[in-house]
Formats: C-alpha cells, structure tokens, sequence
C-alpha cells in the first residue's frame, strides 16, 4: 500500500513521514511540499493513500484532491489544515476526502486515521479484486451451466418458473421460440471392424457429440451429451417461422450430421425424431418421443432418421399436475407448511376434480404415493422411519374412497414427511453450529477469522450458515467472536500477559485497535485488568 506526503513546511512533513514509517504494509512514496509536485509523480506512479496540506504554494490541497476524485477517485485522501473552517470542511466533502483533521493533530490520531484509510483501500481493492475474478469464472463456467439446465430441462426436473428463472439467469431468449429436441446415436459397432471395439462405444459417442458441435455450431440450437452417451440436439425456431420450411432445414441439417459421421468414423448413426412444441412444458415429452423412436432402429435398421410414429400431443392436465406436484416436492423440503397447503389444494383442484375421470383420479393418487415415497428414500430414510405411526395409513393408500379422505390422507402424510425432514435438519444444525464454534475457538488468534473462512473450512453454503448461527447461538456470527475475544483477552491479562501479547493471542494485529475494542466492551482499559 502506497502513500504520497504533501505538506510544505519541512518540519510537518518530516513528522508526517516518521509517523508513516511505523506503520506496518505502508511505502512512503515521497513527501513533497506543493500539489502541483504531487501531480507529477501520480501521473507516472500508482498511490493508495495521500496526506495533504490545504494552504500550499501552485497547488492547495483541495485542488489536489479535487484532481484525484477526477483521475484517480480510488485513491484515499486525509487533509491535515491549521485551519478549522465549516468552508473548507465542505468543499473536502465535495472532493471525496476520507478524512479531514485539524492540526496539532498527535501523531495517534494521525497514524489511526492513515490505518483506518488503508483498511478502507484494501477491502475496495478485495471486493474489486473478487467482482472481476468471479465476473471471468461465471463466463468461462456459463457453458457447462447451460448444459446442466438445458439437460435437467430435457429430463423433466424443473417446472415453469424454474425454467423462466433459469432461462433468464443464463441470458438464453426462448419467449416465441419453438423447441425441437431430437437424439443422435452411434448404432452398435459391427464385429471385424479394424478401427474400433464394442469396447469403444463411450468413444465414437463422444466422437459423435464433437462433430454434432461443429456441423451445428452456426445454427440456432443446443447440442449436448445426455446421461447416456447420446447426443441431444435442441432446435430452436422463431414463432414467424414457416413449420414446414423449418422443419425441412432440421431434417437436411440431421441427414448431413449422418453423413458426416458416416465419412469420419466409418460407421453408422441414427437419429430419434420428436414433435416440435411450443409450450416450454411440453419440451420432457417431446424429447422421450426421440428417444422412443430411436430405440425402433432394432426394427428398422441403422445409419437412418426415425420419426415418432404415435405423435399424440401431450395430455395439458397431466403436465399442469406436474409443474404442481414440482412445487409441491419444494414446499414439502423446505417445510414452507403454507405453500404445502396452497399445492395441495391445487393437486385436487388438478388431479382429483369432480368431472375427472376415476382411472384419472387413482393415478393421481398413484403418482403422489410414489412422489413421497421418492422423497423419503431420496433422505436416505425408509418409509417406516419417516412416518413412524403413520406407516400403516401410507400403506393403506387403495382403500381411500372419496375426494375428502385423499385429501385428509394427502394433509397428513405430507405434514408427517416435512416435519421429519424439518426434525432431522434442525439435529444437523445443532451439529454443524456446534463444528463452528470448535473453529472459532482455534482460530481466535486469527485477524482473519471470519464467517467466509468458516463456511470454506467446512464445507458449508455460507447464506445457510450465517442464518442457522445466529438461530442457534442466539447472536450474530460477529458479535459472538467478539464475546469470545472478550473474554479471553480478559482472562489472559488477569493471568498476568502483557497488552500487546494478549491482543495477538485474541486476533487483533494493531494494540491501539484491541484497547479501544476492549475498553468498549468492558467499559475500563486493558492496562486496568492487566496483573503482572
């Protein structure tokens, strides 16, 4: 950290910079006696830090720190004036002056408003530092980010507001377009082939993934890997678009990706063809129809294109009963007991309406039965576990008859598997509160202790914890390192450890720093607890 002295009397700039020297992590740039001086070495060096004078010869103070706010407003400025002027105060204010102090200002005061400078400076230079760096590895990590939504997409894993928030979070414009997934393959590779072995199927899929890459790299499309090896291609069309002329441009596009994998591997591959949808919801069942049609190669043969035969369009009750029963999942891990409530209304509103038919209604219940069930085992818990004397009624689920008894039975069982999930993660907070505390109490001797250390440390989201602390300490996370330090700096100088061996021991790097800390907590000074 680099500071810059302007003052022209010789005398004040000499104790100025003797003051400076003592200081820790500080380069004295130079000391000079006018501003125009100091504008000169700003425009060839780098400076964090200025202490200026305002009555000087060719430049005052004001107007050297107005010329830092203009072309180097990073830089902190302290005005250090004979001159106890509201006029001068304020035209420093206007100038973006950190400090302004009247001489004889101790060389205390000075040094305390320098430090308090510097620690300013040098939490702005962290915070820029993390921005930039954290702007760099969101651009490089965005691919791979839009990869994971556009494949949790495909498999049905998000509904409607997750996909709009998603879509929005990673800049993808999908209002009025239509979505067109389709699946490529690598067909099974014949025996006698000199090139590859069955052995190396994951490799030609991959071979197959790059070259997708490159033959649809100026289209308006998505092309990833699925869990399976196979590659997903997603078309994207504008709403003004003719269907047939885009539909056409798809199939040339597939038949050239066959062709091309056909002449760099010497072997074949299919394509699995859906139905283009425009509902963002509908895009999980139009891509299972790809995978559906790819699989008929077994009858039709390889090395060629298969559309979906049976293109019924999706049934809309059941994909609005599945955006439902998404939320609901949510609410019922949260433990959010109103959404819980507000969803399920919602699930018989959708899956067990009056006019619904009753094979209709009995797979509704079906699909709930396995949705908790699901959840349960996703904990790592059996049913028994999770529903203790409630087991027996989750078993009986085939013996509910009307409309109100599933929704009696559907309040309960949902109530019954939040609040054990609820249970659980309050006995694993106590847990983790408890790792938190051990930590602090290592670490007190640490400046650097913080809750961002701790969350890192452990492995630990930082919001969560932040929030769980607090509920379980019954203080912030701040204020309970300072009780510690508190009472420790307290005990150690009873014990007879001088001022300045204490405040290392209790994390603080600067004596000045622990005494005031100390004597507002405890209201005296440490020299008056200190017994040698």
């Amino acid at each position: 950290m680099k500071l810059l002295i302007v003052e022209d009397e010789l005398y004040v700039r000499e104790r100025i910079a003797a003051c400076v020297r003592e200081l820790p992590e500080l380069e004295l740039v130079d000391a000079v006696g006018s501003g125009s001086e100091a504008v000169g070495i700003l425009q060839r060096e780098h400076v964090d830090l200025i202490v200026t004078d305002i009555q000087m010869p060719n430049m005052g103070g004001l107007e050297l720190a107005g010329w830092t706010k203009a072309h180097q407003p990073e830089t902190k400025v302290v005005i250090l004036t004979g001159y106890d002027d509201f006029e001068y105060a304020r035209e420093s204010i206007e100038h973006g002056v950190y400090k302004f102090l009247i001489k004889p200002a101790s060389n205390e005061q000075l040094q305390e408003v320098i430090m308090e400078a510097k620690a300013l400076r040098e939490r702005e230079l962290l915070e820029k530092h993390r921005l930039s760096v954290l702007e760099h590895r969101w651009e490089e990590h965005l691919p791979h980010l839009r990869n994971i939504f556009y494949k949790n997409w495909l498999n049905d894993r998000y509904s409607l507001w997750e996909i709009e928030k998603w879509s929005g979070t990673l800049k993808e414009r999908l209002d009025g377009k239509r979505l067109w997934p389709i699946v490529v393959d690598m067909d099974p590779i014949p025996e006698g082939t000199d090139r590859f072995r069955a052995t190396d199927r994951p490799l030609v899929q991959f071979a197959l993934y790059t070259i997708a890459r490159d033959v649809f790299a100026a289209l308006d499309c998505v092309t990833l890997q699925d869990d399976d090896g196979m590659t997903a291609i997603l078309f994207f069309a504008p709403a003004q678009e003719p269907d047939d002329a885009w539909q056409t441009s798809v199939h040339h596009q597939i038949d050239l990706l066959l062709a091309t994998a056909k002449d760099c591997l010497k072997l074949t591959a299919s394509a699995g063809i859906g139905a283009p949808v425009a509902n963002k919801l509908y895009l999980p069942h139009a891509y299972r129809q790809s995978r559906m049609a790819l699989q008929e190669r077994v009858v039709l043969g390889n090395g060629m294109s298969i559309s979906f035969r049976d293109a019924q369009a999706p049934n809309d009750s059941w994909a609005a009963f599945g955006g439902i029963e998404k939320e609901l999942e949510m609410a019922i891990e949260t433990g959010n007991d109103a959404s819980v409530r507000e969803w399920l209304a919602r699930i018989m509103e959708v899956g067990f309406a009056p006019n619904r038919p009753v094979a209709d209604a009995k797979e509704s219940l079906l699909r709930m039965v396995c949705m908790l069930t699901r959840i349960v085992h996703a904990h790592g818990w059996t049913l028994r576990e999770a529903l203790a004397g409630d087991a027996d009624d989750f078993e009986r689920y085939y013996e509910l008859l009307t409309r109100e008894q599933i929704s009696e039975w559907l309040r309960r069982m949902t109530e019954r598997v939040s609040r054990t999930i609820a249970e659980r993660r309050q006995s694993g907070t106590q847990i983790t509160v408890g790792e938190v505390i051990r930590f602090i109490q290592e670490r007190l001797h640490d400046e650097e202790l913080s809750l961002f250390l701790v969350a890192e440390q452990l492995y630990v989201n930082y919001s969560y914890l932040s929030r769980t602390f607090k509920k379980v300490a019954g203080a912030s996370f701040s204020e309970f390192v300072l009780k510690l330090r508190m009472e420790k700096a307290k005990e150690l100088l009873a014990l007879g450890h001088k001022v300045y061996e204490t405040a290392e021991r209790v994390g603080y790097r600067h004596v000045n720093y622990f005494s005031k800390a100390f004597a507002k907590y405890w209201g005296v000074k440490p020299s008056e607890v200190y017994k040698p």
